[in-house]
């Protein structure tokens, strides 16, 4: 599942991660639209940007957290930025833009694999 509210950022995460082998569901560009596409699909990982539309996206976060759904964060935010929220502790940050063999590594060892 990708979360961003860019549009382009969203379609090259989504080629990246679709050149790799998975399916993507999204991209949801709000914190409304994430939650929703939560209630009707269940991903196996999530790449989620902590600032979408100018709302941070702990919402969706939590949800994840709530699900089970791990998830890494592709934001330009400075670390402690990022820290400063509960919802995001222990979650990595892949930066932005997102490298696409960075990105690819992370969601493998984000999912196991």
């Amino acid at each position: 599942m990708i979360v961003e509210d860019e549009y382009l950022v969203a379609m090259e995460l989504a080629q990246i991660l679709e050149d790799s082998g998975y399916i993507v569901v999204g991209p949801a560009a709000t914190v409304a639209a994430a939650l929703a596409l939560l209630k009707t699909t269940s991903p196996s990982a999530c790449v989620l940007d902590v600032n979408l539309r100018g709302e941070v996206s702990a919402p969706v976060a939590w949800a994840l957290k709530e699900r089970n759904v791990p998830f890494i964060l592709s934001s330009g935010y400075k670390q402690e930025t990022i820290d400063s929220e509960a919802a995001f502790d222990g979650v990595a940050n892949i930066g932005k833009p997102a490298q696409p063999d960075h990105l690819v590594s992370a969601l493998a060892d984000l999912l196991g694999r």
